[in-house]
């Protein structure tokens, strides 16, 4: 478990390493990635161009020394090995990356110029023979049953295998029948992750924020006594809508059991347990009863929007409810303005979610086109930006 890494060979050569980055466009980090001892710089026999996939990864034992020597120094250790995976392969100096204890396994192949093998087994030994390190856990198995039982041995060897993982993904060996199974829109049809169950927690909830989003959505948050789940320091989780609040779907039948068949209802005070879903999104899975403080109170969703206090309705048949205030509602403008900004939209280089919200405040911008004026309104006012926290020269 780490940062996806893929690497082209052109004529023996490392020529190129990208992270996947959102599956079509990745961050160039081939200098870094030069620097991993387990990246062959070169490679003998290889077929002309080779697209080589795999993780970069931390081990235990390696980021436990890495803490140390970042305690020593005394900065700010890092949560999990993940995480000091992909910022030490993501460092602007080469130097930082040479020095964090980085490895790689390789799992696949992307473009490449004539065939590895004829089945995923003999591919990775293919690339095995190219100097890659390949896990050793890699298993061929004949039936549904084998696959289960390997999946079993696997969780039950998990935490002494040196690294972390989180599922065993199962894949055609025949690269015959992997092409003629093809692709769905985004993942293959001949592999599939079995994800491990997610760790869970115990933790106080401290308050419920209810935050608005573009589309006028009330999103509660709960904010909860920070704890760690999975390697990773937790202190707000996802509650989705009032009715996920309230202990029952969309359709009235109860979640998360209690007494009498009725759904636990979640109260700030409750002691609640928490998992991280996909080993990413902070949920609540249930509630202690035994240790609800006497003075907790079911939670009151509001029927007003706490940023303009416009009515928020919710309609028939939709679990949201949704403020009604539109583009007055200055929580929409600011997130429909940092939706301009973003990837997904425009993509404007060096104008985050942090400046959006500066210049809406200043009463610089207040809807999109006021993005492209900004110099002739403001070009003086803009030298001065570089002072404020998260700007700069560039």
């Amino acid at each position: 478990d780490g940062l996806s890494l893929s690497l082209r060979y052109e004529d023996g050569q490392l020529i190129s390493a990208a992270t996947r980055g959102d599956g079509q466009v990745g961050e160039n980090v081939t200098t870094n990635a030069r620097t991993i001892k387990d990246i062959p710089q070169t490679l003998q026999q290889a077929p002309a161009v080779l697209e080589v996939r795999g993780e970069v990864y931390m081990s235990h034992a390696d980021f436990a020394a890495l803490n140390t020597r970042q305690q020593g120094a005394g900065a700010k250790p890092f949560a999990n090995p993940r995480n000091a995976a992909a910022g030490s392969l993501r460092q602007l100096d080469a130097k930082i990356t040479r020095a964090r204890p980085l490895r790689f396994f390789a799992y696949a192949w992307g473009e490449v110029s004539e065939p590895l093998a004829d089945t995923q087994t003999g591919a990775l030994a293919r690339l095995e023979s190219l100097g890659f390190q390949i896990n050793n856990r890699t298993r061929t198995c004949p039936t549904v049953a084998d696959m289960l039982a390997h999946y079993t041995r696997i969780e039950a060897d998990r935490a002494a295998l040196g690294y972390d993982i989180d599922g065993v993904v199962y894949k055609v060996d025949d690269l015959t029948y992997q092409r003629r199974l093809g692709m769905r829109s985004t993942t293959p049809r001949w592999a599939i992750a079995h994800k491990f169950p997610a760790e869970l927690a115990w933790t106080t909830l401290e308050a419920i924020d209810i935050q608005v989003g573009r589309t006028g959505a009330l999103s509660p948050v709960a904010r909860l006594k920070p704890v760690t789940v999975g390697g990773v320091v937790v202190s707000s989780a996802t509650l989705h809508n009032e009715d996920y609040i309230a202990g029952r779907d969309a359709n009235g039948a109860p979640i998360r059991p209690g007494e009498n068949g009725r759904g636990k209802d979640i109260r700030i005070g409750d002691h609640v347990q928490v998992y991280r879903a996909g080993d990413v999104i902070p949920k609540i899975a249930d509630v202690d009863l035994s240790k609800r403080p006497e003075a907790a109170q079911p939670f009151n969703f509001p029927t007003l929007c706490p940023e303009c206090q416009s009515q928020a309705i919710r309609e028939e048949g939709d679990a949201i409810r949704r403020c009604t205030g539109g583009l007055i509602c200055p929580a929409q403008a600011v997130e429909k303005l940092k939706h301009f900004v973003s990837r997904a939209a425009f993509d404007i280089e060096g104008l985050g979610a942090r400046q959006v919200e500066a210049f809406y405040l200043d009463g610089w911008v207040r809807e999109p086109a006021d993005i492209f004026t900004l110099q002739a309104r403001y070009g003086a006012g803009l030298q001065h930006l570089k002072n404020r926290e998260g700007w700069g020269d560039k």
